[in-house]
Protein backbone atom coordinates (compact mmCIF):
# COMPACT_ATOMS: atom_id res chain seq x y z
CA UNK A 1 0.00 0.00 0.00
CA UNK A 2 1.51 3.40 -0.94
CA UNK A 3 2.64 5.59 1.95
CA UNK A 4 1.33 9.10 2.61
CA UNK A 5 4.18 10.82 0.73
CA UNK A 6 3.62 8.68 -2.35
CA UNK A 7 -0.09 9.34 -2.23
CA UNK A 8 0.49 13.05 -1.85
CA UNK A 9 2.82 13.14 -4.87
CA UNK A 10 0.37 11.06 -6.86
CA UNK A 11 -2.61 13.27 -6.02
CA UNK A 12 -0.69 16.38 -7.05
CA UNK A 13 -0.56 15.02 -10.58
CA UNK A 14 -4.36 14.77 -10.71
CA UNK A 15 -6.50 17.52 -12.16
CA UNK A 16 -9.13 19.21 -10.02
CA UNK A 17 -11.88 17.28 -11.75
CA UNK A 18 -10.08 13.96 -11.27
CA UNK A 19 -9.57 14.65 -7.56
CA UNK A 20 -13.22 15.58 -7.11
CA UNK A 21 -14.38 12.50 -8.99
CA UNK A 22 -12.14 10.39 -6.80
CA UNK A 23 -13.46 12.06 -3.65
CA UNK A 24 -17.06 11.46 -4.69
CA UNK A 25 -16.33 7.79 -5.35
CA UNK A 26 -15.13 7.21 -1.80
CA UNK A 27 -13.68 3.74 -2.46
CA UNK A 28 -10.25 4.18 -0.80
CA UNK A 29 -8.63 3.68 2.57
CA UNK A 30 -8.91 6.03 5.51
CA UNK A 31 -5.26 7.10 5.12
CA UNK A 32 -5.73 7.81 1.42
CA UNK A 33 -8.91 9.77 2.20
CA UNK A 34 -7.03 11.97 4.69
CA UNK A 35 -4.27 12.68 2.15
CA UNK A 36 -6.85 13.42 -0.51
CA UNK A 37 -8.74 15.82 1.75
CA UNK A 38 -5.46 17.58 2.51
CA UNK A 39 -4.76 18.03 -1.20
CA UNK A 40 -8.29 19.26 -1.80
CA UNK A 41 -7.90 21.78 1.02
CA UNK A 42 -4.60 22.96 -0.44
CA UNK A 43 -6.35 23.63 -3.72
CA UNK A 44 -9.29 25.17 -1.84
CA UNK A 45 -11.62 22.55 -3.28
CA UNK A 46 -14.21 21.56 -0.69
CA UNK A 47 -16.56 18.65 -1.18
CA UNK A 48 -19.53 21.00 -1.17
CA UNK A 49 -17.84 23.12 -3.81
CA UNK A 50 -17.24 20.02 -5.87
CA UNK A 51 -20.78 20.26 -7.18
CA UNK A 52 -19.70 22.97 -9.58
CA UNK A 53 -17.21 20.59 -11.18
CA UNK A 54 -19.18 17.40 -11.30
CA UNK A 55 -22.97 17.20 -11.39
CA UNK A 56 -25.19 14.47 -10.02
CA UNK A 57 -26.92 12.36 -12.63
CA UNK A 58 -30.34 13.81 -11.85
CA UNK A 59 -29.14 17.32 -12.69
CA UNK A 60 -29.18 16.48 -16.39
CA UNK A 61 -32.97 16.09 -16.11
CA UNK A 62 -33.52 19.40 -14.32
CA UNK A 63 -33.86 21.70 -17.30
CA UNK A 64 -34.85 25.33 -16.85
CA UNK A 65 -38.63 25.73 -16.53
CA UNK A 66 -39.26 22.00 -16.11
CA UNK A 67 -41.62 20.81 -13.39
CA UNK A 68 -40.74 17.74 -11.41
CA UNK A 69 -40.68 15.98 -8.05
CA UNK A 70 -37.58 16.67 -5.94
CA UNK A 71 -36.63 14.15 -3.24
CA UNK A 72 -34.41 15.46 -0.47
CA UNK A 73 -32.02 13.49 1.70
CA UNK A 74 -34.41 13.73 4.66
CA UNK A 75 -37.16 11.96 2.68
CA UNK A 76 -39.18 15.09 1.86
CA UNK A 77 -40.69 15.18 -1.63
CA UNK A 78 -41.46 18.55 -3.24
CA UNK A 79 -43.12 19.37 -6.53
CA UNK A 80 -41.46 22.43 -8.03
CA UNK A 81 -40.46 24.24 -11.22
CA UNK A 82 -36.73 24.53 -11.89
CA UNK A 83 -35.60 28.17 -12.01
CA UNK A 84 -31.87 27.48 -12.39
CA UNK A 85 -28.54 27.13 -10.58
CA UNK A 86 -26.93 29.85 -8.52
CA UNK A 87 -23.70 31.53 -9.65
CA UNK A 88 -21.55 29.04 -7.76
CA UNK A 89 -23.41 26.11 -9.29
CA UNK A 90 -23.95 24.35 -5.97
CA UNK A 91 -27.59 25.29 -5.26
CA UNK A 92 -30.74 24.61 -7.26
CA UNK A 93 -33.33 27.40 -7.34
CA UNK A 94 -36.96 26.34 -7.69
CA UNK A 95 -40.53 27.62 -7.40
CA UNK A 96 -42.41 25.27 -5.11
CA UNK A 97 -45.95 24.30 -6.09
CA UNK A 98 -48.26 25.25 -3.24
CA UNK A 99 -51.59 26.46 -4.75
CA UNK A 100 -53.41 25.92 -1.44
CA UNK A 101 -51.22 28.36 0.48
CA UNK A 102 -49.37 31.17 -1.26
CA UNK A 103 -49.99 32.48 -4.79
CA UNK A 104 -48.04 30.65 -7.47
CA UNK A 105 -45.65 33.56 -8.12
CA UNK A 106 -45.28 34.52 -4.46
CA UNK A 107 -41.66 35.09 -3.32
CA UNK A 108 -42.39 32.73 -0.43
CA UNK A 109 -42.59 29.88 -2.95
CA UNK A 110 -39.01 30.45 -4.18
CA UNK A 111 -36.47 28.20 -2.50
CA UNK A 112 -32.82 27.21 -2.96
CA UNK A 113 -31.60 23.70 -2.21
CA UNK A 114 -27.93 22.67 -1.93
CA UNK A 115 -27.28 19.99 -4.53
CA UNK A 116 -25.93 17.70 -1.85
CA UNK A 117 -29.37 17.63 -0.19
CA UNK A 118 -31.17 16.53 -3.36
CA UNK A 119 -31.34 12.78 -3.88
CA UNK A 120 -33.30 12.74 -7.13
CA UNK A 121 -35.34 14.80 -9.56
CA UNK A 122 -38.13 13.17 -11.56
CA UNK A 123 -39.54 15.37 -14.34
CA UNK A 124 -43.33 15.66 -14.51
CA UNK A 125 -43.94 17.52 -17.81
CA UNK A 126 -47.67 16.71 -17.78
CA UNK A 127 -48.07 18.96 -14.72
CA UNK A 128 -47.52 22.00 -16.96
CA UNK A 129 -51.00 21.41 -18.32
CA UNK A 130 -52.52 21.49 -14.84
CA UNK A 131 -53.27 24.18 -12.29
CA UNK A 132 -51.42 26.28 -11.16
CA UNK A 133 -49.14 26.26 -14.23
CA UNK A 134 -51.96 26.52 -16.75
CA UNK A 135 -54.48 28.97 -15.34
CA UNK A 136 -57.96 27.68 -16.29
CA UNK A 137 -59.44 30.97 -15.07
CA UNK A 138 -57.66 33.07 -17.66
CA UNK A 139 -56.73 30.77 -20.52
CA UNK A 140 -58.21 31.23 -23.98
CA UNK A 141 -61.71 29.96 -24.54
CA UNK A 142 -61.98 26.53 -26.09
CA UNK A 143 -64.05 25.80 -29.18
CA UNK A 144 -66.54 23.80 -27.11
CA UNK A 145 -67.07 26.76 -24.76
CA UNK A 146 -67.51 29.15 -27.70
CA UNK A 147 -70.13 26.87 -29.28
CA UNK A 148 -71.98 26.49 -25.98
CA UNK A 149 -72.07 30.20 -25.14
CA UNK A 150 -73.07 31.13 -28.71
CA UNK A 151 -75.89 28.57 -28.65
CA UNK A 152 -77.15 29.90 -25.32
CA UNK A 153 -77.06 33.50 -26.54
CA UNK A 154 -78.90 32.75 -29.79
CA UNK A 155 -81.44 30.60 -27.97
CA UNK A 156 -82.13 33.42 -25.55
CA UNK A 157 -82.32 36.19 -28.17
CA UNK A 158 -84.05 34.36 -31.03
CA UNK A 159 -85.90 31.61 -29.23
CA UNK A 160 -87.61 33.37 -26.34
CA UNK A 161 -90.74 34.67 -28.11
CA UNK A 162 -91.28 31.54 -30.29
CA UNK A 163 -90.98 29.38 -27.17
CA UNK A 164 -93.64 31.39 -25.32
CA UNK A 165 -96.00 31.27 -28.33
CA UNK A 166 -95.41 27.53 -28.66
CA UNK A 167 -96.17 26.72 -25.02
CA UNK A 168 -98.69 29.45 -24.20
CA UNK A 169 -101.76 27.25 -24.68
CA UNK A 170 -100.31 24.27 -22.79
CA UNK A 171 -101.02 23.66 -19.08
CA UNK A 172 -98.28 25.50 -17.19
CA UNK A 173 -96.78 26.38 -20.58
CA UNK A 174 -96.05 29.96 -19.55
CA UNK A 175 -94.20 28.77 -16.45
CA UNK A 176 -92.24 26.16 -18.41
CA UNK A 177 -91.14 28.71 -21.00
CA UNK A 178 -90.13 31.13 -18.23
CA UNK A 179 -88.06 28.45 -16.50
CA UNK A 180 -86.21 27.60 -19.72
CA UNK A 181 -85.53 31.22 -20.68
CA UNK A 182 -84.45 32.27 -17.18
CA UNK A 183 -82.11 29.25 -16.97
CA UNK A 184 -80.46 30.13 -20.29
CA UNK A 185 -80.24 33.76 -19.19
CA UNK A 186 -78.68 32.80 -15.85
CA UNK A 187 -76.04 30.50 -17.32
CA UNK A 188 -75.00 32.90 -20.07
CA UNK A 189 -74.71 36.05 -17.95
CA UNK A 190 -73.00 34.18 -15.09
CA UNK A 191 -70.20 32.63 -17.17
CA UNK A 192 -69.86 34.87 -20.26
CA UNK A 193 -67.73 37.97 -20.61
CA UNK A 194 -70.02 40.94 -20.19
CA UNK A 195 -69.72 44.71 -20.15
CA UNK A 196 -67.13 46.88 -21.78
CA UNK A 197 -67.50 50.20 -23.54
CA UNK A 198 -70.62 52.18 -22.68
CA UNK A 199 -72.40 49.16 -21.16
CA UNK A 200 -70.28 49.13 -18.05
CA UNK A 201 -67.05 47.58 -16.75
CA UNK A 202 -65.53 44.77 -18.77
CA UNK A 203 -65.99 41.69 -16.56
CA UNK A 204 -63.89 38.64 -17.47
CA UNK A 205 -65.67 35.35 -18.10
CA UNK A 206 -65.93 32.75 -15.37
CA UNK A 207 -64.49 29.48 -16.68
CA UNK A 208 -66.37 26.31 -15.76
CA UNK A 209 -63.15 24.54 -14.71
CA UNK A 210 -61.64 27.46 -12.80
CA UNK A 211 -60.63 26.27 -9.28
CA UNK A 212 -62.31 29.35 -7.85
CA UNK A 213 -65.56 28.62 -9.71
CA UNK A 214 -65.95 24.84 -9.40
CA UNK A 215 -66.68 24.84 -5.62
CA UNK A 216 -69.37 27.49 -6.16
CA UNK A 217 -71.32 25.60 -8.84
CA UNK A 218 -73.40 23.45 -6.40
CA UNK A 219 -74.33 26.58 -4.43
CA UNK A 220 -75.29 28.42 -7.62
CA UNK A 221 -77.33 25.43 -8.78
CA UNK A 222 -79.33 25.21 -5.54
CA UNK A 223 -79.84 28.97 -5.55
CA UNK A 224 -81.13 28.85 -9.11
CA UNK A 225 -83.47 25.95 -8.31
CA UNK A 226 -84.84 27.96 -5.40
CA UNK A 227 -85.41 30.93 -7.71
CA UNK A 228 -87.20 28.73 -10.26
CA UNK A 229 -89.46 27.29 -7.55
CA UNK A 230 -90.35 30.81 -6.37
CA UNK A 231 -90.86 31.95 -9.96
CA UNK A 232 -93.17 29.02 -10.72
CA UNK A 233 -95.19 29.70 -7.55
CA UNK A 234 -95.48 33.44 -8.25
CA UNK A 235 -96.54 33.00 -11.87
CA UNK A 236 -99.04 30.25 -11.05
CA UNK A 237 -100.62 32.38 -8.31
CA UNK A 238 -100.81 35.45 -10.55
CA UNK A 239 -102.36 33.53 -13.43
CA UNK A 240 -104.87 31.92 -11.04
CA UNK A 241 -106.17 35.27 -9.80
CA UNK A 242 -106.16 36.94 -13.23
CA UNK A 243 -109.79 35.96 -14.12
CA UNK A 244 -110.98 37.49 -10.84
CA UNK A 245 -109.38 40.90 -11.38
CA UNK A 246 -111.30 43.93 -12.69
CA UNK A 247 -111.58 44.16 -16.46
CA UNK A 248 -109.18 47.06 -16.75
CA UNK A 249 -106.32 44.77 -15.64
CA UNK A 250 -106.68 42.92 -18.95
CA UNK A 251 -107.25 45.89 -21.25
CA UNK A 252 -104.48 46.38 -23.82
CA UNK A 253 -102.65 49.69 -23.85
CA UNK A 254 -101.17 51.42 -26.88
CA UNK A 255 -97.99 49.43 -26.35
CA UNK A 256 -99.88 46.18 -26.85
CA UNK A 257 -99.66 44.99 -23.24
CA UNK A 258 -102.13 44.84 -20.38
CA UNK A 259 -101.55 46.18 -16.85
CA UNK A 260 -101.57 42.57 -15.69
CA UNK A 261 -98.78 41.66 -18.12
CA UNK A 262 -96.69 44.60 -16.97
CA UNK A 263 -97.28 43.77 -13.30
CA UNK A 264 -96.31 40.13 -13.83
CA UNK A 265 -93.19 41.21 -15.70
CA UNK A 266 -92.16 43.62 -12.94
CA UNK A 267 -92.76 41.02 -10.24
CA UNK A 268 -90.60 38.49 -12.11
CA UNK A 269 -87.79 40.99 -12.53
CA UNK A 270 -88.08 41.95 -8.87
CA UNK A 271 -87.83 38.31 -7.84
CA UNK A 272 -84.76 37.91 -10.03
CA UNK A 273 -83.14 40.96 -8.47
CA UNK A 274 -83.81 39.66 -4.93
CA UNK A 275 -82.29 36.25 -5.79
CA UNK A 276 -78.96 37.76 -6.91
Amino acid sequence: MPDANALEKNYKTFSDRELLDLRSDGSFSEEAEQVLDKELARRKLTFDGARRYYAPEWLDKADMGLVGIIELDDGERITAEVVGLNEDGDRLSVKVVSPDSHPWNSPRNHRDFPLRQIVSFEPQPHLMRQWPFSDPCRDRSSRARFVLMTTLFLSWVLGSLPLFFLLMNEPYGFQEASIIIYTIFGIFFTFARIGGGHSGPDLPPFKFRCPAVEPQIPRLLWRHLGFLAALFTLQTAMLAIRPHLPDWWNMYTRKGATPFDLSLLLLCFGLEHISK
